[in-house]
């Protein structure tokens, strides 16, 4: 008999979402991360992250976002903690406007919130804003962001007191299997580590953990920028000031949230490495980059001088779409991987998703969109 029901390989939010969900049915879980829990290194090690219900044309996916907000809820009954701080997304439209005009149609198709904004009224509600900054507005008052580095520590708290265990620091090199079944996970010292289940969500390391698989998906450099406002701070808090995104040119940023800093962040698909390249310094250009969005944005901003810098690593797969199925070939071990930086958007429901899998239940939601098979391994 294995001493643990589960072992979960990555300890970023996904993975910790997961354990906490199964430990509290009763589970006997394991975490394990080859850093640290949180791991600094990883795409959700962050003080905020973003929470959007806009998602173009795509229903499903908004579906699932919406999914999402009583989970976190429920966590935040739970712990005590705010996770999701809901002041809403503004969504501004500086090209065609195609991506924002299907947002609010597929919200308001599913009768989500939503407001359609002119130019006029973006700055009449938020005066910062300078005008022409947009063509048009899509605001969701139900967006947000996330406080995903508070909410890896709480689940793993979580998973401490349900009689769970956490282990950081550990390597897996090699995964054994025999006649069907993942037996054993060989770590980069030699040791074996064994359990009934399994489940892979590692991240940027993904590619190196399952090598033998052939996954196709891909590392990308994210650059994101935190900054001080140099004047009016209060009026940069998430009471006055919303999460804003402009798909276009693949910026998003966050009001005032930590330290009195804001974040802008760069969600366009970045330059593509193999793994985590250390230090996580963003190239000096990208502060350029942020200094001239905001000058047509809010000029206010643009001259900041206080700031710091920062570099995550996202996962993908060639679709776009992550991945959330049983590994080929073993009837006992799932990945839930590649969700490119939305993975403390999803958290909670990914983490409800997987118990159900590895307990034997029918999923709450039809997961044939994120199944490996679709991909060519």
């Amino acid at each position: 008999m294995s001493q643990h029901d589960v072992i979960v390989v990555g300890g970023g939010i996904i993975g910790t979402s997961a354990a906490y969900t199964l430990a509290r049915r009763g589970h006997r879980v394991l975490v394990m991360d080859q850093v640290s829990i949180p791991n600094p290194q990883g795409s959700s090690d962050d003080h905020a992250r973003l929470f959007r219900l806009t998602h173009g044309k795509d229903s499903f996916t908004t579906d699932l976002a919406a999914r999402t907000i009583p989970l976190w809820k429920e966590h935040e009954k739970a712990f005590g903690e705010e996770f999701l701080t809901q002041y809403g997304v503004l969504d501004l439209a500086t090209g065609d406007g195609r991506q924002e005009e299907a947002s609010y149609k597929t919200l308001s198709d599913l009768r989500l919130r939503v407001e359609r904004l002119s130019a006029q009224q973006v700055v009449e509600r938020y005066r910062m804003i300078k005008p022409r900054a947009c063509k048009f507005a899509v605001f969701h008052p139900d967006g947000g962001m996330v406080w995903a580095k508070r909410a890896i520590e709480a689940l793993a708290r979580g998973v401490l007191k349900s009689r769970g265990r956490l282990e950081p620091g550990i390597k897996i090199v090699k995964i054994l299997r025999d006649k069907g079944r993942v037996t054993a996970l060989k770590d980069s010292k030699g040791g074996l580590w064994r359990a009934d289940n399994y489940v892979f969500s590692s991240g940027a390391w993904t590619r190196d953990v399952l090598a033998d698989y052939g996954i196709p998906v891909t590392i990308t450099r994210q650059e994101c920028l935190y900054l001080r406002p140099p004047r009016n701070q209060g009026r940069y808090r998430p009471s006055h000031f919303p999460v804003f995104s402009f798909s276009k040119l693949g910026i998003h940023g966050f009001p005032v949230h930590i330290h009195g800093f804001m974040k802008v962040g760069l969600h366009r698909q970045g330059p593509e490495n193999r793994v985590p390249v250390m230090p996580l310094v963003p190239d000096r250009k990208f502060e350029g980059q942020c200094r001239k969005v905001l000058k047509g944005f809010v000029p206010d901003l643009a001259d900041f001088d206080e700031m710091e810098g920062r570099v995550h690593y996202y996962t993908r797969t060639p679709d776009g779409d992550f991945l959330l199925d049983r590994l080929p070939g073993v009837e006992n071990a799932w990945l839930a991987a590649a969700f490119a930086g939305g993975g403390p958007m999803f958290a909670p429901l990914v983490g409800q998703l997987l118990s159900q899998l590895i307990s034997g239940e029918k999923p709450a939601v039809n997961l044939n969109r994120f199944r490996i098979g679709r991909l060519r391994l």
